[in-house]
């Protein structure tokens, strides 16, 4: 008596006939080129300054994570200006994380910065955030997309 295979696999006549499968990765590299390189940080933000940053994203027609990196990037500019000391950490119901790409060289500039400050990376990143969220009236930005109203809809149509 000969076992049964546990799995049963379809005969080579049949694969030959099925369509090629996709690959699961490509050999391209992964992520916008116009952007380059980037690293993904999870800054930690008291909810005022994440309310604030969304509010700016939305304004300017973009995402958060690259608002975000911009901001980093104000920040970074203005090392300065940042706090004597920083919180060693913030509780979940007073703070918000939130994911942002940031170019490879803030990156390194921010773990140092951390490394310095004998910080958490995520602390210290907020903090860049909020620096550059009082200067965020500086940066470039695209023009915000401009919404009717409900009350403006009715007026664009001939009655």
């Amino acid at each position: 008596m000969q076992a049964a295979r546990r799995v049963d696999y379809p005969s080579f006549r049949i694969w030959t006939m099925m369509p090629p499968m996709p690959r699961r990765s490509s050999g391209r590299a992964k992520g916008r080129p116009s952007k380059g390189s980037r690293v993904v940080i999870f800054p930690r933000l008291p909810l005022a300054v994440e309310a604030a940053l969304k509010d700016l994203a939305a304004r300017r027609g973009l995402t958060w994570s690259e608002v975000g990196a911009d901001l980093v990037s104000q920040g970074l500019q203005r090392v300065s200006e940042l706090p004597a000391t920083l919180p060693a950490r913030y509780t979940a119901a007073d703070s918000s994380a939130l994911t942002v790409r940031i170019p490879v060289a803030d990156n390194v500039q921010v773990r140092a910065l951390a490394r310095d400050l004998d910080r958490n990376l995520s602390i210290v990143s907020g903090a860049l955030i909020e620096i550059g969220l009082r200067h965020a009236f500086e940066m470039p930005g695209q023009i915000p997309v401009q919404y009717m109203t409900t009350q403006e809809r009715p007026l664009t149509k001939a009655s």
